[in-house]
């Protein structure tokens, strides 16, 4: 039997639970009413672990026609997708296009079965919803190149639009750019002062700046003393204190601490280098000035949407004590255990934030995570965290979704680009989480590949592809 034909009977399973009451046909809209938030936008979507991104809208329109082979490009393995629908987006879609054609593919679904269904009949399957009921198990697709995720969308020409509900308000949209591993030193550092302290972040800048919280994770102090940058001048770093310069460009708002290097010239420097992030309004977390603070959350209350950063250092260096900055640690005792993180984890989320939960683990060089990694990550999302994201990811490593949230194993380097011994730690992501109206809507994965030692650039398509095919085959789906 094909997955088409098991799709089919699961929809006649479940035909008892669709909502057969007669919808009236949504009226479009205006382009003019779209742009000023008086409209009801519909997403195109897959399930997470498909690696196209996006289809133009008029081969959207050959396929409702009717044409099966208009939207191959959509499925990992290039077989006809099937839509998947609910009654309401059923009518959208009939008034936007009008009725199917006779060999249209597409399925109608309650609204609370779709995303089963979906995923079931992946990677032959994708879905148009309301933008509001996506989640994290969805991937967004853009539609004629445009982006709903992004708050600088020019959506008065998406073509998706139909009358109801307001349901995507920027002014309830909170995106959160989360990032890999910073360390302004050796080879990057070298470039800096061959072409300018900016020049790391010229080609992404925007990936962060259009974000409404920016993270960075620099793994080591500023100092005025910091010797002249050389490549290939050993594991101990520290940066010149102009550098920060780079980190205020790209728009920075929290700063990680759980990296494994703020020690190196000694613990006074972690201390001036907070006098610099507070001096600059930054908030920190996953570190401080002693090991009382050090778990002590960083907390954001945007658009209606309360975000909260919690982390700590798992590998066993640069920690907080009682009287000394550092890192945080995960464990009381065994520095393996989660017992300290877990509980700040569960009392955030009980206070109605949306946690995201970030642990410096040991550096694997490898796309895959290993079976304790995937433990680990797993408990912090259990524990409530809606982001589990790998901050030691000099390699860039896989994902895990479900309805509890998001799990990236490595992010890989970022402004650090001097490891050039395999592509995996010269490929890189910029994770775009988004919030609306208090849900976690889902994840804009943005990629990258470092070039001249120093700086992101955005990867082709044919890169990016190859980088989301790896990694999803390494992640299981």
């Amino acid at each position: 039997m094909t997955s088409w034909h098991r799709t089919c009977l699961r929809a006649l399973a479940l035909l008892s639970t669709i909502c057969l009451t007669a919808v009236a046909p949504p009226a479009v809209l205006s382009n003019a009413r779209a742009q000023v938030g008086q409209a009801h936008f519909l997403a195109v979507a897959a399930p997470f672990p498909t690696v196209a991104d996006g289809l133009d809208f008029d081969r959207l329109k050959a396929f409702w026609s009717g044409d099966v082979d208009a939207l191959r490009s959509l499925t990992n393995n290039g077989a006809a997708p099937t839509l998947f629908l609910t009654p309401e987006s059923r009518e959208a879609l009939v008034a936007l296009l009008g009725p199917p054609g006779a060999d249209a593919r597409f399925l109608v679904f309650a609204p609370e079965a779709l995303l089963a269904a979906a995923w079931d009949a992946r990677p032959a399957s994708f879905a148009v919803l309301p933008f509001d009921q996506l989640d994290v198990r969805w991937k967004l697709l853009h539609v004629d190149g445009i982006n709903l995720f992004d708050k600088q969308a020019d959506v008065s020409r998406y073509p998706l639009v139909v009358s109801g509900a307001p349901n995507r308000d920027v002014n309830k949209m909170t995106v959160v750019a989360m990032t890999g591993v910073t360390a302004l030193v050796r080879g990057t550092a070298v470039m800096m002062e061959r072409k300018g302290v900016l020049y790391p972040g010229a080609a992404i800048r925007d990936w962060l700046r259009t974000a409404d919280i920016a993270h960075i994770s620099n793994e080591v102090s500023f100092w005025a003393g910091c010797p002249p940058p050389r490549f290939r001048s050993g594991v101990v770093m520290c940066s010149a204190p102009r550098y920060i310069e780079l980190l205020e460009d790209v728009g920075t708002d929290v700063v990680e601490l759980t990296g494994n290097h703020l020690w190196d010239y000694g613990w006074r420097h972690l201390n001036t280098t907070l006098d610099m992030y507070e001096a600059r309004g930054w908030q920190y977390f996953g570190g401080g000035r002693n090991a009382e603070t050090a778990l002590n959350p960083a907390t954001f209350d945007l658009n209606g949407n309360k975000i909260a950063f919690v982390g700590c250092n798992w590998f066993g260096v640069n920690w907080a004590t009682p009287t000394r900055p550092g890192s945080a640690r995960c464990g009381a005792e065994d520095p393996r255990s989660l017992d300290l993180i877990i509980p700040v984890i569960r009392r955030l989320r009980a206070e109605g934030y949306h946690v995201i939960a970030t642990l410096q683990y040991a550096e694997y060089y490898t796309y895959a995570a290993t079976p304790q990694q995937r433990r680990d990550f797993a408990a912090l999302r259990e524990a409530g965290a809606a982001v589990v994201s790998g901050s030691q990811g000099h390699h860039a490593q896989g994902f895990d979704v479900n309805e509890k949230g998001f799990l990236h194993y490595g992010l890989g380097n970022f402004f650090f680009g001097d490891q050039t011994f395999s592509q995996g730690t010269l490929q890189t992501f910029v994770d775009r989480h988004v919030f609306y109206d208090g849900r976690y809507l889902g994840v804009d994965l943005r990629t990258a590949f470092i070039v001249d030692n120093a700086q992101p650039v955005p990867m082709s398509a044919a890169e990016r592809a190859a980088l989301l095919r790896k990694l999803f085959q390494v992640s299981g789906y």
